[in-house]
């Protein structure tokens, strides 16, 4: 049968080669796994000439030609000429050898172009190679895979050379089986250290350390944190390392791996940090600042010492929580100081601030100014955290005093690093990013990335930086390695760590591959130190009074604007000179001097209570200062803290209001004296006259007149009384009796006002409140009050008590005319009386003003049927 020729039907082909495939033979060949084809081998004069003959159906369909389609083709006519020549010159290997031969190939087929595995074996037929039965295997897969595996490796060695961090691999003898670039630098051995121990690389009690460490993760197989000294060439490093076990297949330990980052700079970045942390809370203790810091997540509140002493509590005292401060707040205030707070929510302002009264625990009042700012915010805008300070103002309020701002910002961040890969194609212009390149820029795994769009991320200000590196390293092969901002896809800013080295072709740049790492953390880490070193200058020269630090020698480290501003000086002038050379009087520098040392040698603040100070200008200023002792953050040696507060005008503001007190107390004296010796006058011969007086009108007349000389009598007790309130200096409240205070007034109304009863519902309990002696003037004004605007022939009074755990209250009802409501919040203010009145209107204003020194409070009610009830509500002494 010649080349090309074959049997005309299935019976005829069965026929003719019954001799050479039987029926088993044929089962096997057509359902076996492999692909296996049968190739004629014809030979002449030295010479092969190979035709296929058959294939099985695994063969026809991985290769997608058909037995018929194979039949009686040379490899040349089926491959085409190269891949047919290649496949020939394997087939005479095989009929020249008369030996099975296995090899791997790549042929293109109408199935595609595959790897295949081939195993050839010849068929002799009396000493001669007659056929050639082929087994092939697709192995495109496995190549594929073996290729990707190739790859993959490339990379992971690209990524641990250029990590900054030491990464190594050590066996459970502790011997080095892998070390990074980084890794050989920090050992800076001349000699490859895979293969050598610990033992050969250190001294032996780091080594011996180190040991005792692997030994932890080898046999209790944790993974493990150390920080540690390693001494270097340049000088000792600080290392952050962290060890995890190594598994074999069969989960046994067999090593141990390391990741090794220099943390020396973090690390004095931090101590720098403590320190100047000291320094500005050393400030706020000195200046007495209240600080607050709230997590607007949670309502959690952390306050300072100051903040609760300045209510006068301890900080056990204060409940961390916004309520401790909300509570506290003076209800006239907290309406418009919640409407600032709002607003610097809202982003309406740069600061939240306000001035408000809070309660002290002595149940008073005192000003507060309040300055805080958010923060921080989240990836939605809306704030988080927000830190502020309140500042005792109550001074400066009651005396008009300029008040004081001030504020404390303190930024607090943490360093964090992730590091993800990529990879540059020059000549498709194609970049691939590593997962964690995706998480930086905020873009989507599964979205593919153009290198101008991965270009367009880069911030505008940094983006011909990055373009300039690329061109370097596409133009001279130079690697490169810079810090820049992105912004990423939800618009925010990031700082990032590109690295990128060329990859080369034949001596041409056709690539590049990087590590892109997020520095953020790091670089508001740094940002924030810088910032802290701005806000503590801004604190401290914001604040009026003078503040100021000296060391043992009397040289200034530290002097805000307003110490300088006392010597004429800018603090840039005042900071390294000493005090004897600035201080205008020479008396004042010794006498400075001589208190910093006293603070020094002790140890123990100092509150010097007056002392003067002559300024550049020539002017005598009167101080009010605290020092106490400190440590120089730089050095660590003594010095001594100071606050001064200038109080010049207020012992001039104090001085006048002495005088001023005198002068109207005498003649307050000495009126009252006269006009009450007048009255007595008209009353008692008005009294006189009236009884000789004929008829009923003229007796009439003469008792208005004693009527009124009474009046006027009780109005010289209320003037009496507005003269102790308003010359009165610091009065303090102290327990009085209530019983003894109130049944002398009742006593005195009924001898005095024969057409008025008082009656008592119930006893009046013996208890003790927080007043004065000017209590009694309280309950008179009332009493006074329900007696004489009384419309009624009787003026009828009833006094009763009620008392609770921490107030007791009085209320007094008559049977007068009442008040309107619109006019019950009226009647206490100065001067307000009623229109039928012919009072001063001072009397209650007197009356509320009392009660409100004492922390109490008072109202007035409509009593049933008719007339009005005053209730006076004080505070219970403890």
């Amino acid at each position: 049968m010649g080349k090309g020729s074959r049997p005309t039907d299935d019976a005829d082909r069965s026929e003719a080669d019954g001799d050479e495939v039987s029926n088993a033979y044929e089962a096997m060949f057509r359902e076996a796994d492999d692909a296996i084809f049968l190739v004629d081998v014809a030979a002449a004069n030295g010479e092969y000439e190979f035709t296929f003959r058959q294939n099985n159906t695994v063969h026809q369909r991985q290769t997608g030609l058909t037995e018929d389609e194979r039949f009686g083709q040379t490899p040349r006519e089926l491959l085409g000429e190269e891949q047919g020549a290649a496949v020939e010159a394997n087939y005479r290997r095989c009929a020249e050898r008369e030996t099975t031969i296995e090899y791997e190939e790549r042929l293109d087929f109408p199935g595609g172009t595959s790897d295949w595995q081939t195993k050839l074996t010849p068929v002799t037929d009396d000493g001669e190679v007659t056929q050639i039965i082929g087994v092939a295997r697709d192995i495109t897969e496995q190549k594929a895979r073996e290729q990707e595996h190739r790859r993959t490796y490339r990379r992971f060695q690209t990524v641990l050379e250029t990590m900054s961090a030491a990464v190594f691999l050590k066996d459970a003898d502790g011997r080095y089986l892998l070390v990074n670039q980084a890794c050989r630098d920090l050992f800076d051995v001349d000699e490859d250290p895979v293969g050598m121990t610990d033992e050969d690389l250190f001294p032996e009690a780091v080594a011996a350390r180190t040991r005792a460490d692997d030994r932890r993760v080898i046999e209790d197989g944790e993974r493990i944190e150390i920080e540690e000294t390693i001494p270097t060439p340049s000088g000792e490093s600080v290392r952050l390392t962290r060890k995890s076990p190594v598994y074999d297949d069969s989960g046994a330990i067999q090593g141990v791996c390391g990741v090794s980052t220099d943390i020396t700079e973090q690390t004095e970045r931090e101590r720098a940090l403590e320190r100047l942390k000291d320094r500005l809370e050393l400030a706020v203790e000195g200046a007495q600042i209240g600080v607050w810091d709230w997590d607007m997540t949670t309502d959690e509140v952390e306050f300072n010492d100051q903040w609760a002493e300045m209510l006068g509590h301890s900080l056990d005292e204060i409940e961390p929580h916004l309520d401790a401060w909300e509570r506290r707040v003076h209800p006239d205030d907290l309406e418009p100081v919640e409407d600032a707070l709002s607003a610097h929510i809202a982003g309406e302002t740069e600061y939240y601030e306000a001035e408000h009264r809070m309660r002290t625990a002595a149940g008073g009042w005192k000003w507060i100014r309040d300055i805080g700012k958010i923060v921080e915010r989240d990836e939605n805008g809306e704030p988080v955290r927000a830190v502020g300070i309140h500042l005792d103002i109550d001074e400066q309020k009651r005396r008009e005093k300029e008040l004081i701002r001030t504020r404390r910002l303190i930024e607090r961040t943490q360093e964090s690093a992730s590091i993800g890969w990529w990879e540059l194609d020059l000549v498709d212009e194609a970049i691939t990013w590593s997962d964690e390149v995706y998480r930086i820029h905020g873009v989507p795994t599964d979205e593919t990335v153009e290198l101008e769009e991965g270009l367009d991320f880069y911030h505008p200000d940094d983006r011909d930086t990055i373009e300039e590196a690329l061109d370097q390293l596409r133009e001279a092969g130079e690697s490169y390695d810079h810090e820049l901002r992105i912004v990423t896809t939800s618009g925010e800013t990031r700082w990032v760590r590109a690295i990128g080295d060329p990859k080369f072709d034949d001596g041409s740049v056709t690539g590049a591959l990087g590590l892109f790492q997020d520095i953020t953390e790091r670089k508001r880490y740094e940002l924030a130190l810088e910032s802290t070193r701005e806000e503590l200058r801004k604190i401290i020269d914001l604040v009026p009074d003078l503040v100021f630090v000296k060391d043992r020698e009397g040289e200034y480290l530290l002097a805000n604007e307003a110490t300088a501003a006392a010597y004429g000086l800018s603090p840039e002038d005042v900071e390294g000179r000493s005090e004897g050379e600035i201080i205008p009087d020479a008396d004042d520098s010794a006498e400075f001097r001589q208190d910093d040392l006293e603070v020094i040698e002790s140890g123990e603040p100092k509150r010097i209570g007056e002392e003067t100070l002559t300024t550049a200008a020539g002017e005598t200023r009167v101080l009010q200062t605290t020092k106490i002792p400190y440590k120089a953050p730089d050095t660590g040696e003594d010095a001594v803290l100071g606050y001064a507060r200038d109080i010049t005008e207020l012992k001039r503001y104090e001085r006048t209001l002495e005088e001023q007190r005198d002068t109207l107390m005498l003649l307050n004296q000495v009126v009252r004296h006269d006009i009450r010796n007048q009255l007595m006058v008209v009353e008692s011969y008005t009294e006189l006259l009236e009884d000789s007086l004929p008829d009923d009108q003229s007796r009439r007349y003469a008792r208005t007149v004693i009527e009124a000389a009474k009046q006027a009598a009780d109005i010289t007790e209320t003037a009496r009384d507005v003269s102790d309130v308003l010359l009165q200096v610091g009065s303090e409240r102290t327990p009085m009796n209530l019983r003894a205070k109130l049944n002398g007034q009742i006593e005195q109304l009924r001898s005095d006002k024969d057409r008025a009863t008082v009656s008592v519902d119930g006893p009046i309990p013996e208890v003790m409140v927080l007043a004065d002696d000017l209590l009694e003037a309280v309950f008179r004004n009332l009493l006074t009050n329900a007696a004489v605007h009384n419309d009624k022939e009787l003026a009828e009074i009833t006094v009763s008590t009620s008392v609770s755990d921490e107030t007791v209250r009085v209320s007094i009802a008559d049977n007068g005319p009442g008040i309107d409501d619109d006019h019950k919040e009226q009647i206490f203010q100065e001067g307000e009386k009623g229109l039928e009145s012919g009072g001063t209107g001072i009397g209650l204003y007197l009356v509320k003003t009392l009660v409100d020194r004492y922390g109490g409070d008072v109202w007035v009610e409509d009593n049933e049927p008719v007339g009005s009830v005053f209730t006076v509500e004080l505070p219970l002494a403890e």
